[in-house]
């Protein structure tokens, strides 16, 4: 069995370092920040510190594909994070659209949610629980190399006091990594990073309720408005959080950063008022900035670039955390090292670079594109609400035409979050039969909330459609001419303008992910 070091103790760290202990191998994780999470839930959330994690307090969630993974392979980190007050939540009933019972199937859409800092601890001790060795306060400064030879090889880690020996070096210390600088730092200019121009600023508030109990599901957990979006995450032991997102060169909304600013503009937005007018419990509005959709190539599909050292999650490929597919798509990458490792070992390098990297091609690369396309989408799209010229796209417009028609029809609810929650097999219930009852209302004439397109001919072509993605299609065109919900931009900055500023309050918690 090899000797691994994994980088970074945060949960995508852990968890990979789990699945690869429970292989047999010798694994040592290497972590920056000092502390240990303390005992209870309520020092972990107000006093722990996680320099390395800048984004410790802001919204987090685990898609259900990640509960899936997580209980075949790592069930004894589940429990860790049920006991905790991790809450196991269906991702169809919290959304306000759900009619009727749930399915037996229905169950695949549950997911466990909790705060970040307990879902760090819940990690930590499960490592703990099988006797990973956590290093702390250990500062990585670059990597040791075999010299010579025609592939670049890593043979270990240095540190500010030492050299950590490995027969691997797994580097998941997530958007900061230092990998592509000591790479360069020891002459591998060939590894490169695609990264997006532009990219996505989070302003994020938590609360709590006294009875644990959450306001009713008012709108969906992402709702999309002009400006910007919105996002409420239930959480652990009554709590949850709400976040605006915005264009990080919004210049005008980064007033958000200031409490009755951010107040100011959730209320713009009827559906959110009873889920920020609850007690918060954080001092400040929890900023995030810089967060771009980006990738890290050590594989060009041919040969590897450097060997003896992958990244895995975050640390390879940064999605827009809008969709949450984070730390699922850390587990998955992670599953796909173990799976390469069980078919190559570590003695031959090339081969388990080669094997590695054609695995994450084939299965992950797809949702990186995609996570890249939707925020290309979302930015134009925000760009337009701005300037007052509606962006289109046919591939944007087909995606918003599956949530409007999700509104009226639980199947389609169904497809949305599949396909949103990374279930296998999502793309399938597009392809599905459809029954004539769900057509006679989408054939009449629309809500007051999501208003008729006037003289548009779309409604004959919906009802002779056989398929979901028939009706999805109908509905596209319809689904790009409706207004966005929500206030105009004028009546948001509006808003935001005559609200008393909280003195003292402003850019409490700005952080870059840069």
């Amino acid at each position: 069995m090899a000797r691994i070091v994994v980088l970074g103790a945060g949960l995508g760290g852990i968890q990979t370092a789990l699945l690869l202990a429970q292989e047999g191998h010798d694994v040592t994780v290497l972590e920056r920040d000092p502390s240990p999470p303390p005992s209870s839930v309520e020092a972990q959330w107000s006093h722990w510190e996680r320099p390395g994690i800048p984004h410790l307090r802001l919204t987090h969630f685990l898609l259900a594909r990640w509960l899936q993974l997580a209980e075949t392979h790592l069930p004894a980190l589940v429990r860790e994070i049920e006991q905790a007050g991790g809450v196991r939540v269906n991702t169809l009933t919290t959304d306000p659209s759900m009619r009727g019972p749930l399915m037996p199937a229905d169950e695949r859409f549950v997911t466990l949610t909790a705060r970040r800092p307990v879902l760090e601890s819940a990690a930590v001790r499960a490592a703990a629980a099988v006797n990973i060795e956590v290093r702390r306060a250990v500062t990585c400064v670059g990597l040791a190399m075999v010299p010579g030879r025609t592939v670049p090889h890593v043979t270990g880690v240095v540190t500010r006091d030492a050299v950590v020996p490995a027969d691997l070096v797994v580097d998941c210390t997530g958007r900061r990594s230092h990998l592509l600088t000591w790479l360069r730092a020891v002459g591998v200019s060939q590894v490169q990073e695609e990264a997006a121009e532009r990219g996505f600023t989070y302003y994020t508030r938590h609360f709590g309720s006294p009875d644990g109990r959450l306001p009713e599901a008012t709108f969906r957990m992402l709702e999309q408005y002009g400006s910007l979006s919105a996002l409420r995450v239930p959480a652990d032991n009554g709590t949850w959080s709400v976040g605006l997102v915005t264009r990080g060169d919004d210049r005008e909304l980064r007033a958000l950063r200031d409490e009755a600013t951010w107040t100011a503009a959730a209320r713009q937005f009827t559906e959110l008022r009873p889920w920020v007018e609850a007690q918060p419990i954080t001092t400040g509005i929890q900023v995030m900035a810089g967060l771009k959709d980006r990738v890290l190539n050590l594989y060009d599909g041919r040969s590897p670039r450097v060997t003896g050292v992958v990244a895995v999650g975050d640390t390879w490929a940064s999605t827009n955390p809008t969709l949450g597919r984070g730390l699922t798509i850390a587990l998955e990458h992670a599953l796909c090292l173990r799976d390469a490792l069980r078919e190559t070992g570590t003695d031959d390098a090339t081969a388990l670079a080669g094997r590695f990297g054609d695995t994450v091609r084939d299965r992950l690369m797809p949702l990186v594109r995609q996570s890249a396309a939707y925020s290309a989408h979302r930015l134009a799209e925000m760009d337009g609400h701005e300037t007052g010229v509606p962006y289109r796209h046919p591939e944007w417009s087909a995606q918003k035409a599956l949530a409007l028609f999700s509104r009226d029809d639980t199947d389609a609810l169904r497809a949305l979050r599949a396909i949103a929650q990374l279930l296998p097999g999502a793309g399938e219930a597009l392809s599905a039969p459809i029954t004539a009852a769900p057509l006679a209302h989408l054939t009449s004439p629309r809500t007051a909330q999501r208003p008729a397109v006037p003289n548009q001919p779309c409604g004959g072509v919906v009802a002779k459609a056989s398929t979901m993605a028939d009706v999805v299609a109908a509905l596209a065109l319809r689904a790009e001419r409706l207004p966005l919900p929500g206030p105009s931009r004028s009546e948001l900055l509006a808003a935001m303008d005559t609200w008393p500023r909280t003195e003292g309050r402003s850019n409490a918690a700005a952080t870059s992910a840069s």
